[in-house]
């Protein structure tokens, strides 16, 4: 089966039989003679490793990749994410390793096709296997010829983007009037020939009108999205529909084994004679198309475990995935355009700091991705995100604006479920008038608005995926978006209801709502619908089951959730809440507090009206707690801010100058924010050179620690050129002990031996230009609590970690926090060095003999059992710090 795939991979790259030769020899080898559906990764890597020439590895990873694909479709088996990864990345790696053996042209549809495995019979496609890329320029293919058919079966595997295929039923017209289309003929034409039998390599192709009036319907219709695989039966006629500012790519296999027909053929305009297709790429290469669609791709990967995040309210994971994403764009090298997928991560970004509560930094990125955005669906959901964070911040009039354009632009394209949300934001919109001026018009307009367009128009939009040919996965995102719409409509009726005095249907409203957001499992979303039926409970007088509802603790209670959205709106929810005895010292599934909630997003007010209600709640020295709360508030504030969005940039963004971008960004986030400056201690180090000449440890108060100062790529400075942070247990137990080492400066000897051993093992770095970091040193020592606070932020600034391991350095909890954090680093990024300095047996002298070894990745360190001195006091930072560390990750 191998041998008959390299013949048709070695035709489609047109290889010589010298390289032919050498694969052949690979595959007939012993141990790769096996089942290519069972150990297709093993393979993979085999190849990777290889010495053999570059064109014979492409034949090879061309080849097992095809083999997968073919053996599976003919199987009818499923292929996993995992499997499609691994094919795709043997084809991308045949393709960017050398263009010279791979061809490239341009569809009739549009696409760009490049073969990677050919096989003809007689003239016919026996079995033919393409990479097809739709690019974001605008090339949709010849107008008129979209519905055509293939003579073969055919399967494709969506590597990235969304593609909506539409399946034809195509019958004789009656008469001309009747008629869509006519039936065209295909002949292909190399730079020499011209025939109607099917050329790999073609220079044009030519449809000629056959004169055969048809009727042409459409009766099915899916939505294809990356991992996703289907199949057209020979001679269906049907066409692929991809956005024009967007890549779409697929692994398309024509097999007439699984059906052929020779008169399948192409649909075009009735009344033309001929159409001419030059197939010229228009100068795209074979390796830019390959690496156009490696970026979308890995992107969409992102997004999609971003989107995951949100739809679980896990909104730090979720910035974490599009940090990553935007970096992929925005470092990405294509040959066109990738300017839509920028306007999507800055809306996602706009979408998750609104949620958070950052208005201010939600607006700008929402606007950011606005501008300059033409008509499409992202340009329907950013408005409609700007017009929901206007009504929240007040802007009522710039929220009627941007569900203006929500509408407009909705109704343009024809979408439902657009124009859905915008008439609801507008109902919300006049509510918020009405509350003002006390407009009895305008509150019976927003029922209006509400129920007959929003609701009404929700469940007109459930109630059409009955439609037969209607794709699933389109089913599905529809269902859920228009019970959520609905679901939303229906909690903000209950206030409209309550405003007019009618409780009881303000009640069933607000029911109806929270029995729809169950089925949704957004832990935001029932939330607040919990609190919205509570409140409606408590305005009919039934006090204790409106407690019940407002204390109710799923994923997130309504107090978190009020608390996440600095509004006027919001705060006046979270008082009434108050009053009535809700709960306000709830945590969420992430260990957050409403009070931590308000700090994180700036809301000083709903601040306050927590501390008050703390006062009487709490017992003892209320404002002492009070204080302690506030302060452990900020701390988590700054770690997240700090590491989130300072370090992890510049962590992503890399490069050779990326811990000069680190120590330069994290010393601007102390210096525009007092709050941050007393809280975080700056980066310090101590001279290689001065450390050997201490003879000891050395304390913060000898004079030895100088302050490191970012400096630009290149300048020649008085800073080091490294600094090695040392991880280490304090072995010094005696309750007056003025080191952390012992009487023989243990911990001290074995720094040097490592420093000596690591100057070794790293021969380019100069020992004049090293520094150290060391918590006895760069610590504090007489105020240390700013300096502990920024330790793992400083060991992040670090070019190298080094542990110093013995039999108790896991048990301890902070050089646990700082091996995870070295762990994270070098394996997410890449730019750190992580060392283990463990025992090596006993030395010469009789002592305990020590080794530098990398340090050891892919292990768990689990934070919850490691002993700490001051438990109480420490035992938070810990946890959050551990969670820190993991949103830290890179994938």
């Amino acid at each position: 089966m191998l041998s008959h795939i390299l013949k048709g991979v070695a035709a489609a790259t047109e290889a010589s039989e010298h390289h032919i030769k050498a694969a052949e020899g690979w595959f007939d080898s012993a141990e790769n003679r096996v089942d290519v559906l069972s150990n297709l990764e093993d393979r993979a890597d085999a190849i990777s490793r290889l010495s053999l020439p570059v064109e014979v590895q492409q034949l090879l990873g061309v080849t097992l990749a095809v083999a997968l694909l073919r053996e599976t479709s003919r199987r009818q088996l499923s292929v996993s994410s995992k499997e499609l990864d691994i094919a795709w990345r043997l084809i991308h790696r045949a393709l960017t390793q050398t263009e010279a053996n791979f061809g490239i042209s341009r569809s009739a549809q549009g696409f760009l096709a490049v073969p990677l495995c050919s096989l003809l019979k007689d003239g016919n496609i026996d079995e033919l296997f393409r990479l097809h890329v739709w690019m974001p320029d605008g090339h949709r293919g010849t107008a008129g010829f979209a519905v055509h058919s293939h003579q073969s079966f055919a399967q494709s595997w969506i590597l990235a983007g969304e593609g909506t295929d539409h399946r034809f039923d195509v019958q004789a017209a009656t008469d001309y009037s009747s008629a869509t289309h006519a039936e065209y003929a295909l002949a292909w034409n190399t730079r020499s020939t011209s025939s109607t039998g099917y050329e790999t390599y073609q220079f044009s192709s030519t449809a000629k009108n056959a004169h055969r009036l048809v009727c042409a319907k459409r009766i099915q219709t899916e939505l294809h999205t990356r991992d996703d695989t289907y199949s057209i039966p020979a001679a269906t006629f049907h066409t692929t529909e991809v956005e024009p500012n967007v890549v779409h790519a697929t692994l398309f296999f024509f097999d007439s084994h699984q059906g052929f027909d020779k008169d399948a053929g192409v649909l075009g305009p009735k009344d033309a004679e001929i159409s001419h297709q030059i197939r010229d790429p228009d100068g795209l290469t074979v390796f830019s198309l390959a690496e156009t669609v490696d970026v979308i791709r890995t992107y969409e990967g992102h997004m999609g475990q971003g989107q995951r995040h949100c739809d679980q309210s896990e909104l730090e994971q979720a910035l974490r995935e599009f940090d990553i994403a935007l970096n992929i764009i925005e470092s990405a090298n294509a040959p066109t355009s990738l300017a839509y997928y920028r306007h999507q991560t800055l809306g996602a970004f706009g979408i998750l700091n609104r949620r958070l509560g950052r208005y201010a930094t939600a607006q700008s990125y929402l606007e950011q991705a606005l501008e300059g955005l033409k008509s499409c669906y992202l340009r329907v959901n950013i408005s409609g995100e700007l017009g929901v964070l206007y009504r929240h911040m007040g802007l009522l009039e710039d929220a009627k604006r941007a569900a203006t354009t929500e509408y407009e632009t909705a109704s343009q394209l024809g979408f439902a479920l657009g124009i859905c949300r915008a008439v609801g934001t507008l109902g919300m919109i006049n509510y918020h008038l009405f509350q003002k001026n006390n407009d009895q018009n305008l509150l019976r307009l927003a029922v209006r608005q509400l129920t007959q367009q929003r609701v009404e128009s929700a469940r007109s939009i459930a109630a059409s995926m009955d439609a037969p040919g209607t794709d699933r996965k389109m089913l599905a995102k529809k269902a859920q978006s228009s019970s959520y719409w609905e679901s939303v409509a229906l909690s903000r009726l209950s206030l409209c209801y309550t405003a007019l005095g009618d409780l009881p249907k303000a009640r069933a409203s607000a029911l109806e709502s929270l029995g729809l957001a169950y089925d949704l499992d957004d832990y935001d979303h029932i939330a607040v619908s919990h609190y919205f039926y509570g409140r409606t409970l408590l305005k009919s007088g039934q006090h204790k089951k409106a407690l019940e509802q407002f204390n109710v603790l799923q994923g997130c209670s309504p107090a978190v959730m009020l608390c996440k959205q600095p509004s006027e709106e919001h705060r006046g929810d979270l008082q009434e809440l108050i009053a009535a005895g809700g709960d306000i010292e709830s945590v969420d599934e992430h260990g957050y507090t409403p009070w931590d909630y308000t700090v994180f997003n700036g809301n000083t007010e709903a601040q306050e009206i927590i501390r008050e209600a703390l006062r009487h709640v709490l017992k003892g020295d209320v404002e002492q707690q009070l204080e302690e709360r506030q302060k452990r508030a900020n701390i988590q504030k700054g770690y997240r801010e700090l590491f989130q969005e300072h370090l992890r940039p510049a962590l992503l963004q890399g490069g050779d100058a990326v811990f000069q971008t680190l120590r330069s960004r994290y010393a601007k986030a102390l210096a525009n924010d007092d709050e941050k400056r007393q809280l975080y201690d700056r980066l310090k180090f101590v001279w290689y050179s001065d450390f050997l000449n201490s003879g000891r440890l050395p304390r913060s108060t000898d004079s030895l620690t100088n302050e490191l100062v970012a400096q630009d790529a290149g300048s020649h400075s008085s800073m080091p050129d490294l600094v090695v942070f040392f991880s280490y247990r304090w072995i010094n137990q005696e309750p007056s002990a003025s080191s952390p080492d012992d009487s023989e400066n243990t911990q001290y000897h074995r720094m040097i031996a490592a420093l000596e051993e690591f100057l070794k093992l790293h021969p380019e770095i100069h020992r004049e230009k090293l520094g150290i970091w060391m918590d006895f040193a760069c610590i504090d020592q007489d105020k240390p609590a700013s300096g502990v606070r920024a330790l793992p932020l400083n060991l992040a600034q670090c070019n190298a970690i080094i542990a110093l391991t013995d039999t108790e350095y896991e048990s301890r909890a902070w050089c646990g926090v700082e091996a995870l954090l070295a762990h994270t680093l070098q394996d997410s990024y890449h730019h750190h060095t992580w060392y283990e300095q463990v025992p090596n047996g006993v030395g010469e002298d009789g002592r305990q003999a020590y080794k530098l070894e990398p340090g050891q990745l892919g292990l768990a360190i689990p934070m919850s059992e490691k002993r700490l001195r001051f438990e109480e006091e420490d035992r938070p930072k810990i946890v959050f710090l551990e969670r820190q560390s993991h949103l830290l990750r890179s994938c």
